[in-house]
């Protein structure tokens, strides 16, 4: 009676780990950032406006895992995107900006997803999350929470736009100025975040 005792608890045992696995496994999702996701950034002068971008994130192995909550998902990734990879299609302004940014201390700028407010997989073209991640730039990391909006879905393959304001002070960076101070770059950066990921089964 006593083994038959044991085989039941054992057998109970088993299948309490095969369900939480099991559970794991179906909750959790990862995702493949693909190559052409992209980095643009759209900032004034005193004198007129100018964008600069990365146009291609140049990486094919970096994954978002999701670990379900209850309000979302708690993210595992980081993004590095290499400062010297910026074009603002204007050789000067390029390398101010990789001058301003301590492209030659601090070469790249760092993304690490902390959570976002809904499943990846949940996600229909035109619905709105919002991502919580830390931004690291020339060194210094600061927090934000990022709204990106789904703008094509399917069940393997979603694009992600978010868009944020950030400010070079905020990273203990001053704007770049040019000719004694006449052009003058202003603080606030709009940043946009597009993000290819393909569903990793």
């Amino acid at each position: 009676m006593q083994s038959f005792y044991i085989i039941l608890f054992l057998w109970f045992n088993h299948l309490f780990i095969f369900d939480k696995c099991t559970n794991l496994l179906t909750t959790n999702e990862a995702w493949l950032v693909k190559t052409h996701s992209s980095l643009k950034v759209d900032g004034k002068t005193n004198i007129n406006s100018f964008s600069c971008i990365v146009p291609s994130y140049n990486r094919d192995n970096d994954v978002i895992i999701c670990e379900k909550t209850s309000n979302g998902c708690k993210i595992k990734s980081q993004l590095s995107i290499p400062i010297l990879n910026f074009d603002c299609y204007h050789k000067v302004m390029t390398k101010d900006l990789q001058k301003t940014l301590k492209a030659s201390i601090h070469p790249n700028m760092n993304i690490e997803f902390k959570s976002f407010t809904k499943l990846p997989s949940v996600l229909t073209s035109g619905s709105s999350f919002v991502a919580n991640a830390d931004i690291t730039l020339a060194g210094v990391i600061r927090s934000f929470s990022i709204h990106f909006i789904a703008k094509k879905s399917a069940s393997e393959n979603i694009e992600l736009v978010g868009k944020k304001t950030i400010l070079f002070t905020e990273f203990g960076l001053t704007p770049p100025s040019k000719l004694g101070g006449t052009i003058k770059v202003k603080d606030e950066l709009d940043v946009e975040f597009r993000l290819f990921l393909q569903k990793i089964n």
